[in-house]
């Protein structure tokens, strides 16, 4: 009987002496749950404003395709009435070119267009120093008197520091039958007051001249874009050759 009293005793000792330790516990645990219902509370917060960013952000990417859209068109817009201007422009110059030439309109740079005494039958590179550019303007075409068909391309040299330089050259023009020939050029090239003409033949030059009446010279050199000549570079000074050659321009 006493050992059982005495074991009783135990136990309440220790019941005693547990309670604060399971007090303790309690608050750790309640303070624990207070941590986490703020933790959810957090999160909620953070869920509801990821759902208005997104939504901020459809709003966004639909009003930049809407500005998209639109930006697009007036481009396109823009630049179709720009195309239909050039068109526009663009029929009115060849209109006014078709005008000039067949009124017989344009302005002739060059030696008169007649059958002459001589005829070269190498190929060569023409320079008109006796008919340089008198005016600003545009070169639209050539005119010349062959005694055979041949091909030809035209180049401007223009004078700079003494030197000529090559600026310009156009498609090969192609003469299909012998005498008196206009050939326009596809495309206006525009020229300067003493910008100088040369005729360039890869073969036969096929075009009648004579000497003594004007100061064309020639030269077997291929007169390539950016070339920089001097007077020295060019022989038939002496023979004074007059060629049955010009351009046809609009002056100034």
């Amino acid at each position: 009987m006493t050992k059982i009293r005495m074991l009783l005793l135990a136990l309440m000792l220790t019941a005693c002496q547990a309670t604060p330790e399971m007090a303790e516990l309690q608050n750790r645990n309640a303070d624990l749950q207070t941590q986490l219902a703020g933790a959810k509370n957090q999160i909620n917060n953070l869920k509801a404003q990821e759902k208005d960013l997104q939504a901020r952000v459809q709003e966004l990417t639909r009003v930049s395709q809407v500005l998209s859209v639109e930006k697009s068109s007036r481009v396109e817009e823009s630049s179709t009435l720009r195309l239909q201007v050039r068109k526009f422009v663009q029929q009115q110059i060849d209109d006014l070119k078709a005008f000039l030439v067949t009124g017989n309109l344009l302005d002739y740079v060059g030696s008169e267009l007649i059958k002459r005494s001589q005829v070269d039958s190498e190929a060569m590179g023409l320079v008109d120093f006796a008919h340089p550019m008198p005016r600003s303007g545009s070169l639209t075409g050539v005119a010349g008197y062959f005694s055979a068909p041949t091909d030809l391309r035209l180049k401007i040299l223009r004078p700079i520091n003494k030197k000529f330089v090559v600026i310009w050259q156009s498609d090969m023009l192609s003469i299909a039958k012998a005498g008196e020939n206009q050939i326009q050029l596809p495309v206006s090239v525009g020229v300067e007051p003493g910008d100088l003409v040369a005729y360039v033949f890869p073969e036969a030059t096929n075009v009648s001249f004579d000497k003594g009446t004007g100061d064309t010279r020639y030269t077997d050199k291929d007169l390539a874009l950016g070339d920089a000549l001097s007077m020295s570079s060019f022989d038939g000074e002496d023979e004074k050759r007059a060629y049955s050659l010009g351009v046809l321009t609009i002056l100034e």
